[in-house]
């Protein structure tokens, strides 16, 4: 049994990896901040998650762009439902981060932060709840993009670290 089976990187790309999910992290802040002016919470905590794939392993399957910004779509969509519709916040969070597993996993586009963001339009406080619907597109829906965006950008200059993948 192989208990610590992810692969090690080269010295190289741990640095850029770092370097990368702590400037996706800072500019997502920053141009969230700026484009939602105080309006809306500016960042959802499983973006977190998303910035580890997405610099640090940018030839997964599970960080390219589709999966990234479908998959926290469908747990946002998932989340507020749930939290609109189920009056008891265990079966709701159980239903929105389960329906977002089962749907990304059985169409392929498998991003696993975005349980997280299931979990945030249940729980994620009354900030996150008063927004409603609106917490699909912000902040979700532009914190996905933008760091899609960043990662395109940190990865382009690197042969080998090529983002998106091109199939």
């Amino acid at each position: 049994m192989k208990i610590f089976s992810a692969p090690k990187s080269t010295d190289k790309d741990a640095v850029i990896g770092g370097v990368g999910a702590a400037l996706g992290m800072a500019i997502t802040w920053l141009l969230c901040d700026w484009l939602l002016d105080g309006s809306a919470p500016i960042l959802v905590m499983s973006m977190g998650a998303s910035a580890v794939l997405l610099f640090a392993t940018p030839t997964s399957p599970l960080a390219q762009p589709g999966p990234v910004i479908v998959a926290h779509t469908l747990g946002a969509v998932f989340g507020v439902a749930a939290a609109t519709w189920i009056d008891n916040t265990a079966l709701a969070m159980a239903i929105a981060v389960g329906l977002t597993a089962g749907v990304i996993i059985r169409f392929g586009i498998t991003h696993p932060p975005s349980g997280g963001t299931a979990l945030s339009a249940v729980v994620g406080g009354d900030a996150i709840t008063k927004l409603g619907w609106e917490f699909i597109w912000r902040p979700v829906l532009l914190n996905a993009v933008v760091l899609v965006v960043l990662a395109v950008a940190v990865n382009a200059p690197f042969a080998w670290r090529r983002y998106p993948v091109r199939t």
